[in-house]
């Protein structure tokens, strides 16, 4: 390795960590945030929080090592340039591309180990924290309490249910709603004024207190039966919806390439031409926006580092400053493209593989432009220059 790749690494490195750090630590401070809040409201174990957060890590790494990248090559080249280093590398004939090179491989590798992360940490990871979520669920039911929301732990079984406020002294839950499939397909809908949640002998259970329930007629009219109760306990079977160690699921950011690839067969071979289901479509849609996202992301890296040189050479006065702010505008265009890309995947507006590339192209495209004009001003410096001939200088007393 050349002594100028060496020491362009060597700038490089130490603000890409700490802007990894950075960058981490605030996309994950709003997942904190809510952590604790949840934690500290519903009585959990801090042991479970650190064990959340250490699930969500891999997703925030891989959203920050592209940041880092493009932040750390516009610092290092901002301090260079500032320090007139690179004015003095270009006089000693160093080119653009001796200095370009080394950068573009780092970010070449880093799009490879964010790709690693996103095919075999990140779907562990995320099954590990769904399967977290449901066993805390299931040890502490309250966990999953959240007022004029309709809770869905039960959907498999027929059973919708909500809950508008708590009441701060009692803390019973106010003004209930149960929707429930209960007799033959038939709905049923109850109301309450309060109620309890339990967890006793391994099974949770509503402790419904004065109210009402409607059931349809058996006798196929269109009345229905009221039938008030004073207290109505009702199961709430966790166990085989929130067991831990058993839970599985088909969520496509659960899985790895391979088998997000087979589901999207899967999903495509159910659809029939003659009668298709929006909500099949819609299926297939959203797990081939995730399919090509697990490739257009990690190489945002590649994708920084072409327009991130460029811009880096450019900076010459307050270099750490100018660079941080251009690093965050980029940033933010680069995911205002990525938004844009996954609404119009989803919605079918464009290909996902296009949707989920278009930031990477029009980043990667700008940045090419940028390179291409900075290495032609180069070159043409230097044609101009060449026909010039150094001025010859006599030592008269020399020849006296």
């Amino acid at each position: 390795m050349k002594i100028i790749s060496r020491y362009c690494l060597k700038e490089f490195a130490p603000p890409f960590l700490i802007s990894l750090i950075c960058f981490t630590f605030i996309i994950i401070f709003d997942e904190l945030f809510r952590l604790v809040k949840l934690f500290v409201k519903k009585g959990v174990s801090p042991i479970y929080l650190l064990e959340s957060l250490l699930y969500v890590m891999p997703a925030t790494i891989v959203l920050s090592i592209p940041m880092a990248a493009l932040v750390a090559i516009l610092l290092s080249l901002g301090r260079m340039s500032t320090d007139n280093e690179i004015t003095a590398m270009r006089a000693h004939g160093i080119s653009f591309n001796q200095l370009m090179i080394p950068l573009l491989c780092v970010t070449v590798l880093l799009s490879a180990v964010d790709l690693l992360l996103m095919e075999l940490v990140l779907p562990r990871a995320t099954l590990a924290s769904v399967s977290l979520k449901r066993a805390i669920q299931r040890h502490n039911p309250a966990v999953i309490l959240e007022e004029g929301i309709v809770m869905k732990e039960l959907e498999s079984e027929g059973k919708l249910w909500m809950f508008e406020s708590t009441d701060e002294k009692s803390q019973r839950l106010q003004n209930i709603k149960i929707w429930d499939e209960y007799y033959q397909g038939q709905p049923r809908y109850t109301l309450a004024k309060t109620a309890s949640l339990g967890y006793e002998d391994g099974n949770a259970k509503l402790i419904l207190y004065d109210g009402e329930t409607y059931e349809p007629e058996t006798d196929g009219s269109d009345g229905f039966r009221i039938t008030q109760f004073h207290k109505q306990e009702i199961a709430l079977d966790f166990n085989r919806n929130l067991q831990r160690s058993e839970y599985k699921t088909q969520h496509p950011q659960t899985m790895r390439i391979g088998e997000l690839k087979s589901h999207i067969q899967n999903i495509g071979n159910s659809i029939k031409p003659e009668k298709k289901s929006e909500i099949a479509i819609n299926r297939l849609r959203y797990a081939k926006v995730e399919y090509y996202k697990k490739f257009a992301l990690p190489f945002a890296c590649l994708a920084f580092g072409l327009i991130g040189i460029p811009l880096g050479f450019i900076v010459k006065h307050n270099g750490r400053m100018i660079g941080f702010g251009i690093g965050l505008g980029v940033i933010l265009l680069y995911y205002l493209l990525l938004q844009v890309g996954q609404n119009t995947g989803m919605t079918g507006l464009f290909h996902p593989a296009l949707a989920m590339w278009l930031p990477n192209i029009v980043i990667g495209a700008i940045g090419i432009v940028f390179s291409t004009n900075m290495i032609t001003e180069g070159k043409l410096q230097a044609w101009r220059k060449k026909d010039k001939k150094l001025p010859i200088v006599v030592n008269r007393n020399a020849e006296s």
